[in-house]
């Protein structure tokens, strides 16, 4: 892939820079390159999606007037080769003096769908959910379209999710599913909608959470789907007190759900300890659909890592969570699961403190989940040595990568601030390339790199994430191949 020259100004005092001077620029070739046009603004909340040769980042930032930040998409054509020269931004703000951001999107051959929280329609910052979609690969954008029936902002939406089930073999239609939690009768609860090519939307969103409306905290649900209308939404919901994990699931599509949600970290009472850190992800090639959720919890006094499933497309589950991390039962805490399915495998990635620094974990079962073989630990630094933090996993039938945010540092540097580190497996995450290697391409430890959104495509693993390199928060991209960690 090109290069792209970045000259750095960077003041150091060691080196004489008077007050007032120019700074010393230091120019180097990086393997990485910036794909923002938001110059002092900062950027968050970046999403990724990728189909074909095209890349489609999603962020928001504060570049507006008032530093009110907006939801702005780029795309890299050539599988992130050629990016645009400017940024389109896909939040309407009529007003001009609205916020939109958390964005989330989906994708499906020439098509790109984005949903954001925005609070245009409210006098007192209350958020909706907002949704926009491009049928040429980003060329051309659709007006922006209201999800939640709320016009005048009465109620707080937010945290949306959209995922995309399509299959051109048997249907030319795109089938859009959006989630997300509002406070529309009192507390939390968790609503879904459906779409149809980015229009006929449902007559009224749905409510998946099946105690009384408005009672309780339901919030931040994660979504997965088939490939025969299966749809499967799990969340943190504290009914009965503490945060517990509930899942509701439909066999046709988002028209019919279970009349009882069902509770996932049994083995406890309802409430006893909390939940957190909810992540789903559906096998599509296993005899029927298997689903899997994980999370953290601190049931034994440390935070562990539990992961219930159904392998018959979400009719049952076990009654009791599959503790994962193997070391003592609260002994440590183990946080934010990743998960990656497909063909009766199943893996789970996580960052855990046993050895004093945090060190990133990975386990995985090739019996959809029946038994589990050793922990592996990914981060190839000296174990414990430094803060290895919150994997993503990713991967494309056997070949699958994670990508985790590093504080380790060379010796000359006093204090050292984040970069990202990945690795590759090509047998489904069993044996794992030799070394962990560096995805930002500037000196190590000198500037954060964070939140990396990943995704495998062919034989390439595409990353973008937030960078402080150039002073302001700026979005980057980099794309590895899953040969030669190149």
């Amino acid at each position: 892939m090109p290069r792209s020259l970045l000259a750095l100004a960077l003041l150091c005092t060691a080196c004489g820079v008077a007050p007032g001077t120019d700074p010393e620029v230091i120019a180097y070739t990086t393997l990485d390159q910036p794909i923002d046009h938001s110059l002092e603004a900062d950027v968050g909340s970046p999403r990724l999606c990728v189909s074909g040769p095209n890349i489609y980042a999603v962020w928001h930032d504060d570049r507006r007037s008032g530093g009110r930040n907006q939801v702005f998409f780029n795309v890299g054509r050539g599988g992130g080769t050629h990016w645009g020269e400017s940024d389109i931004q896909i939040s309407g703000d009529p007003t001009g003096d609205s916020v939109a951001e958390n964005p989330s999107i989906a994708c499906a051959g020439d098509s790109v769908y984005v949903v954001w929280e925005d609070d245009r329609d409210s006098e007192f910052g209350h958020r909706s959910i907002y949704f926009r979609y491009s049928d040429d690969s980003g060329d051309t954008w659709q007006t922006d379209q209201l999800v939640t029936f709320d016009p005048d902002g009465d109620w707080d939406a937010q945290g949306p999710r959209i995922v995309v089930a399509y299959d051109p073999d048997v249907s030319p239609d795109r089938t859009l599913y959006i989630v997300w939690y509002d406070n529309r009768f009192g507390a939390y609860d968790v609503y879904f909608t459906r779409s149809t090519n980015g229009y006929n939307f449902l007559e009224q969103e749905l409510r998946l959470d099946t105690d009384v409306a408005g009672a309780a905290y339901s919030a931040h649900p994660e979504i997965a789907v088939d490939d025969i209308g299966g749809v499967y939404v799990a969340w943190e919901d504290s009914r009965d007190g503490g945060n517990d994990v509930y899942v509701n699931r439909s066999f046709d599509r988002g028209d019919a759900w279970l009349a009882g949600d069902i509770r996932l970290d049994g083995g406890d009472d309802g409430g006893a300890s909390d939940a957190f850190g909810v992540t789903i992800a559906v096998d599509r090639e296993a005899s029927q659909p298997a689903a899997y959720v994980a999370w953290h919890d601190d049931r034994s006094g440390g935070k562990d890592i539990y992961l219930n499933r159904s392998i018959d497309a979400g009719t049952t589950w076990q009654p009791e969570p599959t503790r994962i991390d193997n070391d003592v039962e609260g002994g440590s805490d183990s946080f934010y699961p990743s998960l990656y399915a497909y063909d009766d495998t199943v893996l789970v990635a996580w960052h855990d403190d046993r050895d004093l620094g945090f060190d990133v974990w990975l386990r995985g079962s090739d019996n959809s989940g029946e038994t589990w073989g050793s922990e592996q630990r990914l981060d190839t630094d000296l174990v414990g040595s430094a803060h290895s933090l919150g994997p993503k996993l990713t991967g494309v039938g056997p070949n699958v990568s994670a990508v985790w945010s590093d504080y380790r540092r060379p010796s000359d540097v006093e204090v050292g601030h984040p970069d990202l580190y990945y690795r590759v497996s090509t047998d489904g995450g069993f044996v794992w390339n030799g070394e962990d290697a560096r995805i930002d391409n500037d000196p190590q430890s000198t500037a954060i790199s964070d939140d990396p959104q990943v995704v495998m495509s062919g034989p390439f693993v595409y990353v973008i994430w937030v960078d402080y390199r150039a002073g302001n928060a700026d979005l980057w991209f980099r794309r590895m191949s899953t040969n030669t960690g190149g």
